[in-house]
């Protein structure tokens, strides 16, 4: 099936508009009728869907999360045409970019040290009727799962507040978005994913960007997140950073 065409004219030359926003004049020896069309429309699909494949080694993606959120997002992935590979609460094998959902605050940092190294990392998870999807970690330099709750805490007018919310089992509570909520949280996911396996112009930003969604009234923001070097070790019986 081609993609959608419009035809026209502009100043005496023969135009066409493809499904994607792309105008095209045709010379006048290119003809016309039905079947220049199906050549047209089908020759610009090819293009299009050559320009989404990903690049080599970014085809597969992983997914950690409790089944019931696995369930949600697998079919939804598969009619995008992404490639997910799931496997409970451990990470799969052989994967470019591994999807994680922190059922907990104390599991955001599980996969720091993959980025660069094995895998990129995309961190989701849920605080009460918030979720978050943290920028994506691609390299080592890019923000850890630490050190965007720290840039969290220092921006926040309640920091005390949350971190110690963070303590409570509260934090952990079921992820289970319903609905829109869970359409725009899919939608968010797949937009980064995607842009990662092209190597698209936005990666970059989203590399630095933590976008929050409010699922009550769907309101969603983005927020930019920059790493910053970690302080040097103190050595034994040095106090842990903060979460």
């Amino acid at each position: 099936m081609g993609t959608a065409l419009d035809s026209f004219d502009v100043a005496g030359r023969s135009t066409i508009r493809s499904g994607d926003g792309a105008f095209f004049h045709l010379p006048p020896s290119a003809g016309s009728g039905r079947h220049l069309a199906t050549d047209i429309s089908d020759e610009l699909l090819q293009r299009r869907q050559a320009g989404a494949r990903p690049l080599p080694g970014r085809e597969r993606i992983g997914l950690v999360a409790p089944e019931p959120v696995a369930a949600a997002l697998l079919p939804v992935f598969r009619e995008a045409g992404v490639d997910l590979a799931v496997d409970g609460d451990k990470e799969p094998c052989s994967v470019g970019l591994l999807l994680h959902l922190a059922a907990t605050p104390a599991e955001r940092n599980r996969f720091d040290a993959l980025p660069g190294s094995r895998a990129a990392v995309l961190r989701f998870y849920g605080e009460g009727d918030l979720v978050f999807v943290d920028p994506l970690s691609f390299k080592p330099a890019d923000p850890t799962g630490w050190q965007v709750l720290r840039r969290r805490l220092a921006a926040s007018p309640a920091a005390a507040e949350l971190s110690a919310w963070l303590d409570t089992p509260a934090a952990a509570a079921n992820f289970a978005p319903q609905g829109i909520a869970m359409d725009l949280l899919t939608a968010r996911l797949l937009t980064v994913i995607t842009a990662w396996q092209r190597n698209s112009p936005s990666l970059a930003a989203l590399r630095r960007t933590l976008w929050r969604l409010d699922t009550l009234t769907l309101a969603a923001s983005e927020h930019p997140v920059l790493p910053f070097p970690e302080p040097a070790s103190l050595g034994e019986g040095s106090r842990a950073p903060l979460r």
